[in-house]
Formats: C-alpha cells, structure tokens, sequence
C-alpha cells in the first residue's frame, strides 16, 4: 500500500551470541518523495522520519516535497538538452551545424547518484566483451574505446558511417545516429521503420545484457530527432493525399518509464508504448504498426 514504488532495500543479518540477530536495513535515498501509505480509497497518511519514529507531515513540508519529486524529470531533460547541444554545435562548417540526426537514450533513475556508478571497461572485461553488440545494428564496430565517461563506440566503417555509441559509467546508454545520408534530395523522405528496428534492437539487447546491473530503480527510454522538419514521413497513400511531412526541427519525445525493469511483461509492453510515442511524435498517421496499436488498445 505504498505508493510510489519504494526505493532500494537491503537487509543485513547479524547473528549474536544469545542467538537473535540484528538486522540493518539500508534505504537508498531517491527523488521521489512523499512516500503515501494507503489504506483504503479514503484513508491514506504521509509521515516523515523523526528520531526513532514518525510524524505526520504539514501541508508545507508537503508541498516542498513534492515541487523537490519533480527534479528528476527536469535533469533528465536537461541532460537530454545538453547530448543535443554538443551533437548540433560540435561541427565547423556552418551550413552543417544543424545537420539532422536521431538520439536515443537509455537513463536509469540512478544516474545522478555517483554511488551507483561502475567502471563500465572493466565491467565489459569481466562479461568477455559482451556489450558491443547491442550497437550492432547502429552499425557500430565490435570493440570499444575507455573514454571519461565510459565506453565509446565507433562505426565499424568511419567513411561511411559517422555514429557514435556511449555506455556510461553511471548506466546511461546513448545512441547517435547521423541523418544527412538519408534524406538528402528534392524530396527527402524519413527512414522511420529501418531507424525503429536500430532502436529496437538496441533495447532488447540492453535488457538482456544489463538485467542485473541495474535492477534496482527505474529506467526511462527517450528519443529525440533533431533538424528534420519538412521531412516526409512515406506512406501507401502518397499517390491520394498531401504527403505527411515532420512539423518541427527539434523533437524530445516524452521519456518513458520501466517501473519494473525485472518484470518482462513490462517490458513488452514498454517497447509498444516508446514505438507510439516515435511514431506519432514524427507525425506516423498511416503507419500500420500505429493502426494496430490503436485497435488492440480499443480492444
């Protein structure tokens, strides 16, 4: 009956010599308070630690709590802001400063907490170089590169390719992914589905590879699609009506969350719900794949 999720909990055992024990409970600190307990539909308290006990809390503790719970999503986002930045700013020709590219994050709750982090190279020793093919299909190369943050993946063929793969060391997974190639021309045309399946893949590989490093928070999926706007998105109905073209030069889709990243009928679902959001974000209104979602949700 406590809402949200609550956070990590360890117990520790300390057997004494009279034979009872002493058990040390750790509560990871987190962002999301006020924890609520709820008893029933009308009944439902919040408390704060004071000393040994509790204490019901006041509306302006209350208040301060929950204008703090909302930082998470704002650091999220400004770190978001910031990858995007560097990317867009990083080029010295002028005229390709605002060359189109796609983004797609991977960011545990954790990651604004240092004690979470982990040494991702010696991580990648120990599980015998494992992680290179979750970017297999960003076309990156097998092997990686220490760098200050983490891992640093480059595209197997850096003539033809120019993507950029990040394991950090504090768990976030960032996808970079180059657009100029693709839609160049008088009618440029968005390469959504194929750019889908990169995603996609990418996600599965990650759950698979990193179901016990971080299994003890939530992790939120984020894409964003930068200087595209005009683009059309390819439909079978292009003949019929007025191509659909994306509205807007900056895309952040919402993130969205894996509130259990240990539960795999979550995570199905979770893969369904970022695939929506991706195509109606680009302005997808034909997509199949969208139509179905929509009947099996009204189903």
């Amino acid at each position: 009956p406590i809402q949200p999720k609550t956070p990590c909990l360890k117990f520790h055992f300390v057997k004494l010599e009279s034979d009872k024990y002493v058990v040390i409970i750790y509560i990871k600190n987190d962002s999301f308070a006020p924890y609520t307990h709820i008893e029933n539909e009308n009944s439902f308290k919040m408390f704060k630690r004071s000393g040994n006990g509790k204490k019901t809390m006041t509306y302006t503790e209350l208040k301060n709590m929950f204008n703090n719970s909302l930082s998470l999503d704002k650091e999220i986002y400004q770190y978001r802001t910031e990858r995007i930045n560097y990317y867009k700013n990083q080029s010295e020709l002028e005229k390709e400063m605002y060359e189109p590219f796609l983004m797609f994050h991977i960011i545990p709750e954790t990651f604004l907490d240092s004690s979470y982090n982990q040494n991702m190279f010696i991580l990648e020793k120990l599980k015998g170089n494992s992680f290179s093919y979750m970017f297999s299909s960003f076309a990156c190369a097998t092997s990686s590169m220490p760098c200050v943050d983490g891992l640093r993946y480059i595209p197997y063929d850096t003539q033809k390719y120019k993507t950029e793969c990040y394991i950090n060391n504090n768990g976030i997974i960032e996808c970079f992914y180059p657009l100029i190639n693709g839609i160049r021309g008088d009618n440029p045309r968005f390469p959504y589905r194929s750019l889908w399946d990169e995603i996609e893949t990418t996600y599965r590989e990650y759950t698979k590879l990193f179901q016990n490093f971080n299994n003890e928070g939530r992790i939120f999926l984020c894409i964003s699609i930068i200087g595209c706007k005009g683009v059309t998105i390819p439909n079978k109905y292009d003949l019929f009506y007025e191509p659909v073209k994306i509205d807007r030069n900056m895309i952040v889709c919402p993130p969205v969350c894996i509130e259990n990243p240990n539960d795999d009928n979550e995570k199905e679902l979770i893969i369904k719900k970022l695939h929506i959001e991706y195509l109606l974000s680009i302005g997808a209104k034909y997509d199949e794949e969208l139509t179905n979602f929509i009947n099996e949700a009204m189903n």
